[in-house]
């Protein structure tokens, strides 16, 4: 088969779908448009279905509703909620890779898949070797994957101003299928409305972070000295000027990051919910329909669940800090006893409200380093994402040690995470966020690239989602 006997037949160039188009084109491209050791320039023709002609194989992709020819040869019925369908099958001699899905983010999952995926399994093998520059040198095998997430709402957590290429970011935050971004600032950035335009055009949700009377030392705040009246204006101020209309909520923490439950005398449950829902109550009450994510740190409030309980059900807890891995920074896990207390818990914190959101945040993908001198925190107002090739370089090669550690405990205790994601698919709620906290800038690294798979499928064997992804060439593997 002449590799350069393929087209791609398409819906609509707009949208999510649009770039489900130029994911294919670019890395089908890839392995057909250039010749080794030769001058040989071609492109690959994108041709919309109503005027397309079936002369060459063909990839089709599209909404399942706007397609004639996916109709063809999927059900409706085959494609899952908030899911996708590929399928590569023969068609009148001519080879067809059909992807689909009711939805345009679903759809670009399902071009995800199929040039991640299946360009791996359509590698062909000669002798004890997969050859994976050579798929579309011959005739490709048969493929059918209906893929669903087990969890909706799949986020990633970050500091902002160690982001050094935001478009390359979400480009490969889409590309692991996740779906939302919450980004914690100091100060705005002042390129935050392009941030957020470029994630809406990946179907990602940007959730903005700062804080609500939370800083490093939570443990040498006075109370005493604090006006909660004046703070809660600040934080109301803060959220007015800067983040107002800009982005799909807000991300917040407030004095609970402390190793005590017993603050000055006052309990940290006590102190933070009454404070939180003093805020919450004046923001929403001008913004009714505004997001709230409380990142909340279970080691000083884990005895008075109770009291948390009474956090204003409109805002969403994310809980971190809940016990073992994962959602401890160090991928290793002490022993199952440990563990088995930590998914205990989990079930407590997923029973305590019968209204009001709750998600979880895992670990185990930290490479920043806030202790000391070594962290320094936003000087103002900055442009985030936009930084020299010098700079993220720099940053790739300072990071790769760190992340080859990492990558060894995930490789030892990633299963860990699977077996907490089934817990929370299987007894929490499908509805619910899991997140990823970490600064994930200069690739997709291999933990972060695991869990994210966790998170999409955590119904199918953990040995097949290993599988799949250390196989994947977008994959950084150190």
């Amino acid at each position: 088969m002449n590799k350069r006997n393929w087209k791609i037949i398409y819906n609509k160039y707009s949208g999510m779908e649009k770039k489900a188009v130029e994911l294919i084109s670019k890395e089908m491209g890839a392995q057909i448009l250039r010749d080794q050791g030769r001058y040989t320039i071609h492109v690959l023709s994108c041709e919309k279905e109503e005027t397309a002609v079936f002369d060459r194989n063909a990839v089709v992709l599209g909404l399942y509703k706007e397609s004639e020819i996916i109709q063809k040869h999927i059900n409706a019925n085959e494609i899952k909620s908030d899911g996708y369908v590929v399928k590569v099958t023969e068609n009148n001699g001519k080879k067809l890779a059909l992807i689909t899905a009711h939805t345009p983010a679903a759809l670009y999952y399902g071009a995800v898949d199929f040039v991640d995926d299946y360009f791996v399994k359509a590698a062909p093998k000669h002798g004890a070797l997969y050859l994976a520059d050579e798929i579309f040198e011959g005739d490709i095998p048969d493929y059918y994957n209906a893929s669903a997430p087990t969890i909706k709402t799949r986020s990633v957590f970050t500091w902002g101003h160690p982001i050094n290429d935001y478009q390359d970011y979400i480009e490969n935050m889409a590309r692991l299928k996740l779906n939302q971004l919450i980004i914690w600032n100091d100060y705005a950035p002042i390129n935050a409305k392009d941030v957020v335009e470029y994630a809406h055009e990946f179907g990602i949700k940007v959730i903005w972070g700062f804080s609500w009377g939370w800083r490093r030392n939570c443990a040498g705040i006075d109370l005493n000295e604090i006006d909660f009246d004046q703070l809660a204006e600040s934080i109301i101020n803060t959220y007015e000027d800067q983040y107002n209309g800009l982005g799909d909520g807000i991300y917040f923490q407030s004095i609970t990051e402390l190793k005590a439950d017993n603050f000055r005398g006052k309990l940290v449950a006590e102190i933070v919910t009454d404070f939180v829902n003093r805020v919450a109550s004046r923001i929403l009450k001008k913004h009714p329909g505004l997001f709230l994510q409380f990142g909340l740190h279970a080691t000083s409030v884990k005895d008075h669940l109770d009291i948390i309980s009474k956090v204003d059900k409109r805002i969403e807890i994310m809980w971190e800090d809940c016990g073992s891995f994962p959602y401890g920074y160090i991928p290793i896990v002490k022993d199952e006893n440990d563990f088995n207390e930590t998914v205990k818990f989990t079930h407590q914190i997923f029973n305590l409200r019968e209204q009001g959101g709750v998600s979880v945040l895992f670990k185990g993908f930290m490479t920043l380093d806030w202790i000391g001198d070594r962290f320094a925190h936003q000087a103002g107002p900055f442009v985030l994402g936009v930084s020299s090739e010098q700079i993220v370089e720099h940053d790739r090669k300072m990071l790769k040690p760190i992340w080859r550690r990492l990558q060894s405990g995930w490789l030892q205790n990633g299963e860990y995470a699977y077996k907490m994601t089934k817990h929370i698919f299987e007894y929490g709620n499908q509805n619910v966020t899991v997140g990823m906290a970490g600064q994930f800038a200069g690739g997709i690294w291999l933990p972060e690239a695991l869990c994210a798979q966790i998170l999409w499928e955590c119904d199918k064997p953990y040995t097949e989602i290993f599988d799949k992804v250390l196989k994947r060439r977008c994959v950084e593997i150190v």
